[in-house]
């Protein structure tokens, strides 16, 4: 088996590619949160913060696949037509998805009786995820290596919504990555970091009772 690939370039330099595999990261990263969770006695089970963090990861999970289907994976095939094949692949995996995290939704809105439902689709989410991305890290990030550019917000609501996503996305990243990441960001939103990412911790301690996370070099997470 493959060992997984590195965030940062081999020159140690961050790219699209590092921001895109952080994602996967913070995905394996929550779904591994919820399965433990959701495994507890009843009795220590946060149902509303798990309700409430549910409905994020479903936003996040969405909104990552919609990016890949009406951008990356558009240009992708253009310039690597002999990628088409394997992109195809990969929307008809989002197409099975949708439905999983639909019926999250209904679970985990009818926490703490249906936990046990909530779980199941937690790893059945898993199960599919995996080969998912692990093809991904190998056919489309190496395409992301070269892109370097991080588009400036346009608003003061993008640059908040930027803080959020990069708050969850380097949570049990190792900090020799989130340095590097910061160099590819706009000064407006480095310095809107600490904050952001003070206030997930914050949001982590009160839905999994701890924010620590690993320090990660790949997309793998290496914390609990």
């Amino acid at each position: 088996m493959a060992s997984p690939p590195n965030l940062l370039n081999d020159d140690g330099s961050a790219s699209m590619a590092t921001l895109f595999m952080m994602s996967h990261h913070a995905f394996r990263r929550d779904l591994a949160r919820f399965a433990r969770a959701l495994s507890l006695p009843a009795g220590e089970l946060r149902s509303a913060p798990l309700q409430q963090e549910w409905r994020f990861f479903h936003g996040a999970l969405h909104g990552h696949h919609q990016m890949e289907d009406n951008a990356v994976f558009a240009g992708m095939k253009a310039q690597h037509p002999d990628l088409a094949g394997c992109i195809e692949g990969l929307m008809q995996d989002h197409r099975r998805i949708d439905p999983l995290l639909e019926r999250g939704d209904a679970a985990f809105a009818q926490l703490p009786q249906a936990t046990g439902d909530a779980l199941a689709i937690v790893r059945e989410l898993q199960a599919l995820l995996d080969p998912h991305l692990t093809t991904e890290e190998s056919q489309i990030a190496p395409q992301l290596r070269g892109a370097k550019q991080f588009p400036a917000p346009g608003s003061d609501n993008e640059l908040e919504m930027y803080a959020q996503g990069f708050a969850w996305s380097t949570q049990g990243i190792a900090p020799q990555v989130v340095e590097q990441v910061f160099t590819m960001l706009p000064p407006q939103l480095v310095e809107r970091l600490p904050a952001a990412r003070e206030a997930f911790n914050q949001r982590c301690e009160q839905v999994w009772g701890s924010a620590q996370a690993g320090s990660a070099t790949t997309p793998i997470p290496n914390g609990p």
